[in-house]
């Protein structure tokens, strides 16, 4: 490739970056909530939709969509750029044919076969992981046995062409098993199909479960992917970046996701032959015990039934499985808790479910009734002193052995009653209660807690009921009678069927309070007026604003756009003329050198943008380092005395002995960028044939400080009393033309003065329009009262030959990897190109300790970005893994990227644009003196 090229395809990114810039400023400028919406590019992505598949995906496309499925194809779109989902319904078998023909873009749920491999893309990892079941009604007894020859003869529904057909079929076969095979085509018709008897079993995955069948025999199992015809590489490689993401959030979201739609309600619309059986012998009853007074849960009514919540499990046993239910009230835990060892019931409720209380009591638990909270009632503003006294009556659900399990640290009292408790906590001898949230709202009704305090806990614990060990069929039939009842065991479906007298006592009050209920009325809605229109003025005073700042926002964008395209016009004209005048060395070189410059505006340009953008996002980190501040104002000197005398204008320097001494305590980038912008201005909009004059001095404060004075004068256009009062706003320029006359970003003045408001000083501006303008600030800073002479290998500079170094470059883009390659060789340095951070790993992993004498590392990388691929080296078990100079090239050039860098394990940073002597000094410093040496 010619240079030429090269050079002008880096421009033609750099012109990237700079766009991409511009957005970022955008972005953190001040913006109306209704302005225009993004113009992030959306990529439309066809997805397959399996009709009737409860559980995985629900719902038909235009409708509400719900299902472990769906939720995993949203959470993949979080992750992915622009990605909108159309979604298209239909069988397996027709949507498989839709995406091998192109005609859709993506099916989730799809199990890897070497033919499918042929028309397909999948995933790098699988979506999860899928068994295959024969499933029956749960009153198959034949089946339950787990005799596979029960099966014989029998009539098997399956899905065509899916992978648990092919599955469970083999199983069959390799069984010894002949049966009738029947077709049918989705897996909620596969159960429907068995639920009315056309079927006496089915070939099912794991994905979706039906009340009427029951998993009998396990017949294998599958990975499942997702997929995507083989011309949408680009889909996938999207797909597995999102997937990579999602892991490292969340290494389980695969069982997850999948486990919360995933319903707990296999078989449990009919009972088993066992279950029927252990009925059948106690009379088909059930005797279920429960505690008085714990509404909205439990309690005995005036006709001595159980009512509450937890009351329609009795009802639900009753009218699902046709079983008399007994219940028996109990007045506290101890009693229920003795009743259900002797068996005078079979089951006792509510309890807290904990696997070890269970154990100790010598009980077994049913699934969760429901998830309640905990409140505190306690006398003081101090919880965490008050939980360490806790008060409890022996009829609580929170009883004595969850609180100690809760609390271990408490002391734990019991009292007979709620106002012996209440009373313990009025006179000190306890000073907490803890009860179920939903049980707060009853127990104000009963009882006068308005002196205490009350405050919701963090703990949740969840409800069960506890059956004496040794009865599983017991346990399975509570379960099933837990499952059909559902949402009704839940305390908030539970309320009282009369609230007549509460009614009649409200009205009374309202009744004798009618003139104040109105006067309190009327006044509410006159300070509603006021406040509606007082809210509409700040509403519109807001909108002006968004305004403004849009039009500002429009307005930056325009100059941005004709500042950028000056230079790069510029640059690709050089270019074009270099290229016409090819092989003429004396031509290339004067071209190059002006095409620098070019660049190097440009670059300012895009410096000025981030560096503000980074201000007014509040991200800026101030330095607090030692310096010398007479060489840092010589250095800049310096600098701008070469940009005077190509302008014509003379420089002076008129500074005074420094009072305090020139070493300091400060943010030396910060003030060395102060003094340039005000040092360039003077010289931009100064004559031909003018002057800048600079001084400085310092000032000693208290407390070990000292000021530091400067001034910039020029004898240049001036500006008018007018353009001052915009002077610090950004984009501020005098003059309509200034922008082609004199270029720059118009945000300079406001980066000084944000810098030097974060420093806590001060800048005075003064000015005659024709006569030039006066620049004066104050700076304070400290003293350095211990001056030391810090060399520092960055700044020495190492003469040696680089010859023979081993050097591994992890560079994603082709283009700087080929520019930093070539720059390296041209010093006999031999280097090994990794084209990502999991690749760079890779490499440096299976070579031998030493192989390497250092590694450059990009950090904005696919798959695993440097920082990540440089925790990874150091944490290798190579010998030279903590030795080893890695060294950050990355476009993050700000102190903040320089730190992570540091932090992240790696010896040293440059930014992009790279310096080649730089690195240069640093390979010579490591060949001499190794890692130690950064």
């Amino acid at each position: 490739m010619k240079p030429s090229a090269v050079f002008r395809l880096a421009l033609y990114r750099t012109l990237a970056v700079a766009l991409a810039a511009l957005a970022i400023l955008s972005a953190v400028m001040p913006a109306p909530a209704f302005a225009a919406d993004s113009d992030q590019q959306v990529k439309t992505v066809r997805v397959g939709w399996l009709v009737n598949n409860e559980g995985f995906q629900e719902g038909m496309p235009g409708e509400r969509l719900s299902g472990w499925g769906y939720e995993y194809l949203q959470t993949l779109s979080y992750y992915t750029k622009g990605w909108q989902y159309e979604y298209v319904s239909g069988t397996f078998n027709e949507l498989m044919d839709m995406l091998e023909a192109g005609e859709i873009d993506l099916m989730p749920n799809i199990s890897y076969s070497a033919e499918r491999e042929q028309k397909l893309l999948f995933s790098s990892n699988p979506e999860g992981t899928e068994r295959y079941y024969i499933y029956a009604k749960p009153d198959r007894d034949d089946l339950a046995k787990g005799d596979p020859q029960a099966l014989q003869g029998l009539t098997i529904g399956c899905n065509s062409g899916v992978m648990q057909t092919i599955v469970g079929q083999q199983w069959l076969a390799d069984e010894g098993v002949t049966c009738t095979y029947k077709e049918i085509d989705t897996g909620s018709a596969l159960f429907e199909a068995l639920a009315d008897g056309e079927v006496d079993a089915v070939i099912m995955n794991d994905t979706i479960s039906s009340p009427d069948a029951s998993p009998m025999f396990y017949v294998g199992s599958s990975d499942y992917y997702f997929a995507v015809p083989k011309s949408r590489p680009d889909l996938m490689s999207d797909i597995n970046a999102a997937m990579a993401s999602i892991s490292r959030v969340n290494p389980r979201y695969n069982d997850e996701v999948k486990s919360s739609y995933s319903a707990q309600n296999s078989g449990s619309s009919l009972l088993t032959g066992v279950e029927r059986s252990w009925l059948k012998a106690n009379g088909n009853t059930i005797t279920l015990g429960y505690l008085k007074n714990q509404l909205p849960y439990c309690t005995q009514n005036d006709d001595g039934e159980m009512e509450g919540s937890l009351a329609s499990l009795a009802t639900t046993l009753h009218d699902k499985f046709g079983i008399k239910v007994k219940t028996v009230a109990f007045s506290s835990n101890k009693q229920m808790t003795k009743a259900l060892s002797k068996g005078t019931i079979d089951v006792a409720l509510p309890f807290f479910r904990d696997y070890w209380l269970a154990e100790q009591a010598g009980v077994i638990q049913s699934n969760p009734m429901g998830t309640v909270s905990l409140t505190a009632i306690h006398s003081s503003n101090n919880l965490d002193s008050d939980l360490k006294n806790i008060a409890y009556t022996g009829y609580a659900i929170v009883n004595r052995f969850e609180l100690e399990s809760l609390f271990p640290d408490a002391t734990i009292s019991e009292y007979p009653n709620a106002d012996e408790a209440l009373k313990a906590l009025n006179e000190g001898k306890a000073s907490c209660i803890i009860v179920p949230s939903t049980r707060l709202q009853t127990i104000r009704d009963a009882h006068d807690i308005e002196g205490f305090e009350t405050q919701e806990l963090t703990n949740t614990a969840e409800l069960s009921c506890m059956i004496p060990r040794g009865k599983p069929e017991l346990l399975g039939i509570i379960n099933k009678g837990i499952i059909n009842a559902g949402e009704s065991l839940s305390a908030s479906s539970y309320s009282p069927t009369s609230y007549s007298a509460q009614e009649s006592d409200t009205f009374q009050f309202v009744y004798r309070n009618r003139t104040a209920i109105a006067t309190v009325l009327i006044f509410a809605l006159l300070a509603s007026i006021v406040v509606l229109v007082w809210s509409l003025q700040r509403a519109r005073q807001e909108r002006q604003k968004a305004d403004a700042a849009n039009a500002a926002k429009t307005a930056f964008l325009t100059r941005m756009s004709h500042d950028i395209r000056t230079p790069l016009n510029g640059i690709l004209g050089l270019i074009e003329i270099e290229e016409l005048k090819e092989g003429d060395i004396q031509v290339a070189r004067e071209r190059r050198a002006k095409t620098r410059v070019a660049a190097n505006h440009l670059l300012s340009l895009i410096n000025d943008i981030l560096e503000m953008g980074k201000i007014e996002d509040r991200k800026l980190t101030l330095e607090h380092a030692p310096f010398n501040l007479k060489e840092l104002c010589d250095n800049t000197l310096v600098l701008c005395k070469l940009r005077a005398s190509d302008n014509g204008i003379t420089m002076q320097d008129n500074s005074l002995p420094y009072a305090t001494g020139p070493y300091m305590i400060g943010s030396p980038t910060h003030i060395r960028q102060i003094m340039i912008n005000l040092l360039d201005n003077s010289i931009k909009y100064n004559k031909h044939g003018g002057s800048v004059t600079f001084s400085s001095k310092t000032k000693p404060l208290d407390n070990g400080r000292a000021l530091f004075c400067f001034s910039v004068s020029d004898t240049g256009i001036g500006m008018t009393p007018k353009f001052l009062k915009h002077i610090y706003e950004p984009f501020a320029q005098e003059g309509d033309d200034a922008r082609s006359k004199f270029q720059g970003t118009g945000i300079g003045m406001s980066i000084v003065k944000s810098l030097i408001d974060m420093m806590g000083g001060t800048i005075e501006i003064s000015s005659e329009v024709g006569a030039g303008s006066t620049f004066n600030v104050q700076i304070p800073l400290d003293i350095d009262k211990n001056p030391q002479a810090k060399e520092r290998a960055s700044k020495q500079t190492y003469s040696c030959s680089l010859a023979g170094m081993n050097v591994l470059l992890a560079e994603d883009n082709e283009l700087n990897a080929e520019i930093a390659q070539a720059l390296l060789e041209s010093e006999d340095i031999v280097v090994t190109r990794a084209a990502d951070g999991n690749k760079a790993v890779d490499l440096y992993v299976s070579r031998p300790a030493g192989s390497f004498d250092a590694i450059l590392m990009d950090i904005m990388m696919p798959g695993m970005d440097g920082y990540e691929a440089t925790r990874a080296i150091r944490l290798s078990e190579k010998a030279d893994a903590a030795d080893i100079p890695i060294i950050a090239l990355t476009a993050n050039a700000f102190n903040e990227d320089a730190k992570a860098a540091h932090d992240a394990g790696m010896n040293a940073h440059l930014p992009k644009p790279l310096d080649f002597s730089k690195l240069k000094n640093i390979l010579a410093c490591i060949k001499k003196y190794g890692s130690v040496s950064l």
